[in-house]
Formats: C-alpha cells, structure tokens, sequence
C-alpha cells in the first residue's frame, strides 16, 4: 500500500510539472502543424498509347537497321503531394512514372519493345472545390527519364538495346472521388519527352516521343 500511495504522489508531481506540460503542448503543435501540411501518397496503374513525332521512326531505323509503328503500353506510377488547407486546392510534390511496353512486330520480321520512365516534379490544382483531393482537376508534371528500346529476332540471335535520356513534360486532366481514407481519381494524360541518345555511325541524336492515355489512381 505504501509503494501505490508513493507512486501516486511521483504521479501527481510529474503531470503537475512544468516538464509535462511542456511535452503535452510540444505533442498538441506537432499535430497542429501536420494538420496544416498534410502529406497525400498515391500509386495508380494505366494504360496508353506510345506516340512518335519529328523523325523517330527514322532515327530508330538507322540505329536498328529496321522499322516499327509505335505500340501500346502499361503504366506504373506513384507519387506524393503536399497540400495545405490555405493553399486552396493546389498541391506539390513529385512523381515517378514507368510505361512498360507490349512487343510490336518491325518491318524485318523483328520484334521491338519500347519502355520509358520519369521522375518528374508535379503540381496538381482543384479549382472548382479549392480543396486538395475533391472533385475536378488538373495536373502539370516536369522531370527527366530514359527510354529503351530493344529489338529481338531469335531466328538470326539478334538482341539490341537503344538508349536515350532527357526530359519529360505532362499534363493531366481528372476527377477524383474521396471516401474516408482514400480517394480514387480517373484521369486522362499526355506526355512528350525530349531525350538523346547515340546511334553507331551517326553520333548523338535527339528522340521525341509521348504517349496519350488513362490511369486509375488511389491515394491516401
């Protein structure tokens, strides 16, 4: 009984001190503080159509010794937005974007696949509901990434890998539906990127590519 009464008493001492209070309204302002910066995380899969401008299809043919129409490819993303409440439906943060594309046959009875990545630096505006996470948006996202391109023709054992890198620019237009702790968004998005790389025989090169197509995103 004199080891309860004890204990009781260093008790009452500690939640009486000016220590505890200070930890108490250090805990209550970190929380203030995440309430004004919230963090929000998503992950979302797509699919797209690959788009060829300027003079790929050429410059690809001069580093494969053959051609092929762009294909269709699966999209992999994820990001994170940091979107205060005063901010009024804007938020800011980063995304990174892998397309994985489906193999196409060329002209020399090659196959070709065409992948592509980007991490980019995004901003994403509610501008109806001014708030992050509800309603209509638009996105505009600006990075740097790779591309590869291989081609593949078994009969003759050719295997050969193109590279390039540079920079990326998309922009997105959705509409995202919020429950309790998650929200789901339907977006519609194209991209164009701007990436160099060496062709053997012909020096650096520049290759101008993009995609348009859909994702289905959750965040949290």
């Amino acid at each position: 009984m004199k080891t309860f009464l004890l204990s009781a008493i260093a008790a009452l001492i500690w939640f009486s001190s000016p220590v505890a209070h200070a930890q108490t309204d250090d805990a209550t302002a970190q929380k203030s503080t995440n309430a004004r910066f919230p963090v929000y995380a998503e992950i979302g899969l797509g699919f797209g159509q690959t788009l060829f401008f300027g003079r790929m299809k050429e410059k690809l043919m001069q580093s494969y010794g053959g051609s092929f129409d762009p294909g269709t490819g699966n999209n992999l993303m994820m990001g994170f937005y940091i979107a205060p409440e005063n901010w009024k439906g804007l938020g800011v943060g980063s995304r990174i974007k892998g397309t994985f594309g489906t193999s196409v046959e060329g002209t020399n009875g090659d196959s070709y696949i065409f992948n592509y990545y980007n991490l980019a630096v995004s901003a994403k505006y509610y501008g109806f509901s001014r708030e992050f996470n509800k309603g209509f948006y638009g996105r505009a996202s600006f990075g740097f990434g790779q591309f590869t391109t291989k081609r593949v023709n078994e009969a003759v054992n050719v295997y050969k890998h193109q590279y390039a890198i540079g920079t990326s620019a998309m922009v997105g237009i959705g509409y995202t539906l919020r429950f309790a702790k998650i929200a789901w968004s339907f977006e519609a998005e194209f991209d164009y990127s701007n990436r160099s790389g060496t062709i053997d025989g012909q020096g650096d090169t520049t290759f101008q590519s993009g995609q348009i197509g859909g994702n289905l995103i959750l965040s949290f």
